[in-house]
């Protein structure tokens, strides 16, 4: 009977300022369907510090797993990965960014990969809603040969943000798995979709009226969800002034799917974006975006006021569960629409530029391969005449 395992994958990767990231993965016995980057940065020094938006994330500027002849996770930056993961509901939160003056301290900080499409479960003896780590609806399957490679870069030194300085520190990979035993079905331990995840970055070149502008979704696979990150500014921070409308749209069909803002081309329109899209969780999530206030203690000893304001939502991020809108159709209700056999361009994003310059816009698809080794996927038998 298949068995669960978690563990640490035996070599470590140890930081080095703008250094590469070469990590060889397999061979590994068992299905991989969760993967966890542990950063431990164990020496980090300090001044008056002015942190980065999002600024653990971008202590590694980029990262891609490759195996098997298949990019399976394409990261150009990790911000997206991280705030995805949150509105997955299987993400772990941020500490809290540092201030002061410091030197020698030690922060640790970690990154989920969920590879399949069902992190959380409802277990059917106790009824209770559980993490699923072991989710078999997407994976890496077992692999007897070195060809799982994780590759990437380290951001800079000061990568954080200004007077924040990384000296040292080692990021250790952590691996859930389905391991088989002798005899065992494929059903039991092999998944049933590969992740094929990847990000672009359109040209944002002028600012243009309401749903003018775009960029078309590739085509192939089933596209479970999409994430967009607009940032505008010195040291990209996420900002929620770039775009005056969004709307995803079937241009087969000549229809809109999701619409937010609206011909008025305001970019406080598409606030709504942020407050809605953000909301559609498996638990609606609190915004990372928290700024704390605290005074300092007085003269006296007595201590100050610790004012913590929360906003709504957190800016520049606009979240699309594309599964959500394909019931009726087992396969599409999991992955996502079925873009295997559409034409480039059938689905389009639809935006306006409010702000051009300075700016960029992230786009993340959480894409799936059905495995043509996975029973389920395998075509039925030709029947032979009598």
């Amino acid at each position: 009977m298949a068995k669960p395992r978690l563990e640490p994958h035996p070599t470590a990767i140890t930081w080095s300022a703008s250094g590469a990231i070469n990590l060889e993965i397999a061979p590994k016995p068992y299905t991989i369907t969760r993967m966890a980057i542990v950063g431990r940065l164990t020496s980090i020094t300090t001044t008056s510090v002015t942190n980065l938006n999002d600024p653990y994330d971008r202590v590694i500027s980029r990262l891609a797993l490759d195996g098997g002849g298949k990019t399976l996770f394409n990261f150009t930056n990790l911000r997206i990965p991280y705030h995805m993961g949150r509105f997955l509901g299987c993400q772990a939160p941020r500490p809290s960014a540092i201030a002061g003056s410091l030197t020698a301290v030690e922060q640790d900080f970690v990154l989920i990969l969920h590879f399949g499409v069902a992190p959380w479960r409802v277990n059917p003896i106790t009824g209770m809603l559980e993490p699923n780590p072991y989710d078999l609806t997407g994976g890496i399957p077992p692999s007897g040969s070195g060809n799982l490679t994780l590759t990437g870069a380290f951001g800079a030194a000061a990568a954080m943000g200004t007077n924040n300085t990384i000296n040292a520190g080692t990021f250790d990979v952590y691996l859930w798995g389905v391991q088989p035993d002798p005899g065992d079905s494929p059903l039991a331990y092999m998944p049933r979709a590969l992740p094929s995840w990847n990000m672009i970055t359109p040209t944002l070149a002028a600012t243009s009226g309401a749903f003018a502008d775009g960029s078309n979704v590739p085509a192939g696979d089933f596209l479970h969800s999409v994430l967009l990150m607009a940032t505008n500014g010195t040291g990209a921070p996420r900002d929620d002034s770039v775009l005056n409308s969004l709307q995803l749209y079937q241009q087969a069909e000549n229809r809109p799917i999701i619409t937010w803002g609206n011909s008025g081309g305001n970019p406080t329109d598409v606030k709504a974006a942020e407050l809605l899209s953000q909301f559609q969780t498996l638990c609606p999530i609190y915004s990372d975006d928290v700024t704390t206030l605290c005074d300092a203690i007085a003269s006296g000893g007595t201590p100050g006021v610790i004012t913590v304001s929360r906003t709504p939502s957190d800016s520049g991020l606009y979240y699309f569960p594309l599964h959500l809108h394909t019931w009726g159709n087992p396969l599409g209700s999991l992955y996502g629409i079925d873009m295997r056999s559409v034409a480039e361009g059938v689905l389009r994003f639809k935006y306006g530029v409010s702000d051009a310059t300075g700016v960029t816009l992230d786009i993340l698809y959480r894409k799936y391969q059905l495995n043509p080794n996975h029973p389920a996927n395998m075509p039925a038998p030709v029947k032979q005449a009598a």
